[in-house]
């Protein structure tokens, strides 16, 4: 069984408006998308999750040491503010998707970070060393949780705990740049306590797998010298896709190939419609086909076994290709134009992700987008406080 507790969260003072100083994921940031953050407010959460690398940066005096040093002067300022006690919160992000309007969203709250177990927390993706090494070295000097991770789970639980709070005025409701409502609440006590309680079924681990895995390292590296402490938990948002589902989009592949380096043994069908359209008529037909497009033309493949991605990933590594991941159809068709060779996929339903997470049938990286994103900046998780 999982556990999920409230925590002391620390938040931007309410003078502070959290469109200027919130942000995206640390993974769906590029480098001029960075810059741009900082420029907008001079206390952007993005000089704590992907602070910019100076020259002669050294161990001990890098950007993950003047993340940690930021966060204790804006703590120290009150730019960012302790609760006076320990809350869960319910989130809602509301959206809308090739003009189809939608709602996501659950509960913030503590969560245990049990060993992947039948009844616990399963990751869907694989995670890649770099990356996992980047967010670990980030939790060691900033002592905190500067982002959830995002989990799925907790039937008949977490949706009426939101539909609950959404009817009070909201602690945060903004829109961010694209489009989406962001709101948040407190939960009330007899919320909290049902929804602590009721977590009785498996979790899987929607996007964060790189943060959940930093966070399982953080634990075992404290713990083995200090017991159990704050260190045990991680910040979360858990959601009811039956309730409140996110969208989920595709994560395309761009490779260094042309297209008779695996044509001879692959089963491509040509296709008369242009890039967009084959992206539409993947949505459309769903999983089992995968599409190739170069600047010569467009083809459609079909895929063996139960997951494109994996298989797809077995095609990709036995060509030797070197790989990108592009989820933006028009960056998709730029690199294309630029001499790539792209890989489209279909979106995989939320059912089959979940279904290979509890089966224990782990997905390459960036196999899924789940969307939209939790906004960065809304909590963070101090563990000094606890």
């Amino acid at each position: 069984m999982v556990a999920l507790e409230p925590f002391r969260a620390l938040s931007y003072a309410p003078s502070i408006d959290p469109a200027l100083v919130t942000t995206p994921p640390y993974d769906v940031i590029s480098g001029a998308e960075r810059q741009r953050l900082e420029d907008l407010h001079p206390y952007n959460i993005i000089s704590l999750i992907l602070g910019a690398e100076l020259p002669g940066d050294e161990p001990g005096r890098d950007r993950y040491a003047r993340s940690a040093a930021r966060l204790r002067g804006w703590i120290a300022e009150g730019i960012l503010v302790p609760e006076d006690r320990p809350h869960l919160y319910a989130y809602r992000m509301d959206y809308t998707i090739g003009g189809v309007p939608g709602s996501s969203g659950g509960v913030i709250g503590a969560l245990d970070l049990e060993p992947e177990a039948p009844g616990g927390i399963h990751p869907h993706e694989h995670t890649m060393p770099r990356p996992r090494s980047d967010r670990l070295d980030l939790m060691r000097t900033t002592e905190a949780n500067l982002e959830p991770i995002w989990l799925v789970g907790g039937p008949g639980v977490v949706g009426p705990a939101v539909v609950a709070a959404s009817q009070l005025a909201p602690l945060i409701d903004f829109v961010d740049p694209a489009g989406v409502r962001h709101r948040l609440w407190r939960l009330d006590d007899v919320s909290a306590e049902a929804v602590a309680g009721g977590l009785n079924s498996p979790l899987v681990i929607a996007d964060g797998h790189h943060r959940y895995a930093a966070a399982v390292a953080y634990r075992d590296e404290i713990r083995a010298s200090q017991g159990r402490g704050p260190w045990d938990r991680t910040m979360a948002l858990i959601s009811d896709p039956a309730e409140a589902p996110p969208a989920l989009l595709a994560i395309h592949r761009l490779t260094d190939l042309s297209v008779s380096d695996f044509s001879n043994g692959a089963s491509l069908e040509p296709y008369a419609g242009d890039l967009a359209s084959l992206v539409r008529h993947l949505e459309t037909v769903g999983p089992g086909t995968v599409g190739v497009v170069d600047s010569t033309g467009r083809w459609t493949m079909p895929t063996q076994g139960p997951l494109d991605t994996a298989w797809l990933a077995g095609v990709l590594e036995a060509a030797g290709a070197s790989v990108a991941y592009e989820h933006d159809v028009e960056e998709v068709a730029a690199a294309v134009a630029a001499g790539t060779v792209a890989f489209l996929l279909a979106p995989i339903p939320i059912k089959e992700v979940v279904d290979a997470a509890l089966a224990g049938r782990v997905m390459p990286p960036k196999s899924t987008l789940f969307w939209p994103k939790p906004r960065t900046g809304l909590l963070l998780r101090d563990h000094r406080l606890g």
